[in-house]
């Protein structure tokens, strides 16, 4: 009788720990598996997915969005963030940048690299139009270190003329030409796109 009392007491005890941890459970925003954003990139609500996460603390919910959080417009991101990694708090912003511009650049689809992805880093050259020579007589560096934000996809990028719209991030690690000065030469002059690309590891 005795043992079959303790029993239930243990049970009722276990019950109320497992439904006490269920409580603590939250949802969070993390980043869908196939995206990563990178700093100055935008982040939007579709590229994010809720996650229910158990917490041992309120102080570490709280470095993380809530999924209960909508992401306001116009937000960016201010460091690296990951495919199914949780979104903090503090990865992000929704201030405005006045350092951030974008620039659509014409580039033809033999001067783009075929690797070229969103978030990537490029450095973008200049040549006259005119000038068919190989190698060219002169080359200009319009910028460096640029985010690109959006490429074009389809037809659009297989043949003829294309453009990629390049967010120009006035960073520390950013340079080149001022915008107008940018936006002069791309009007005139055949742009070519070259990627920043990571050694491979010994």
């Amino acid at each position: 009788m005795f043992l079959g009392i303790l029993l239930v007491l243990v049970s009722m005890v276990l019950g109320a720990r497992v439904v006490a941890a269920a409580d603590q459970t939250v949802e969070i925003w993390a980043l869908r598996e196939d995206v990563r954003l990178e700093p100055a990139m935008p982040l939007t609500q579709d590229a994010l997915v809720a996650k229910k996460v158990q917490f041992t603390s309120q102080g570490d919910a709280d470095r993380y969005v809530s999924a209960r959080e909508e992401i306001p417009e116009g937000a960016r991101m201010l460091r690296s963030v990951g495919g199914e990694e949780f979104l903090p708090r503090d990865s992000w912003t929704d201030d405005p940048d006045r350092q951030l511009e974008d620039a659509p650049i014409p580039v033809l689809p033999s001067l783009l690299p075929k690797s070229l992805r969103v978030g990537d880093r490029v450095d973008v050259y200049f040549v006259a139009s005119e000038d068919d020579a190989f190698p060219p007589k002169a080359a200009v560096v319009g910028a460096t270190d640029i985010i690109v934000v959006n490429i074009p996809e389809g037809d659009g990028i297989s043949g003829g003329e294309s453009s990629a719209t390049i967010r120009l991030a006035r960073d520390k690690e950013s340079g080149g030409m001022s915008l107008e000065d940018l936006v002069a030469h791309a009007a005139n002059a055949k742009a070519v796109v070259v990627k920043h690309v990571a050694p491979e590891p010994k």
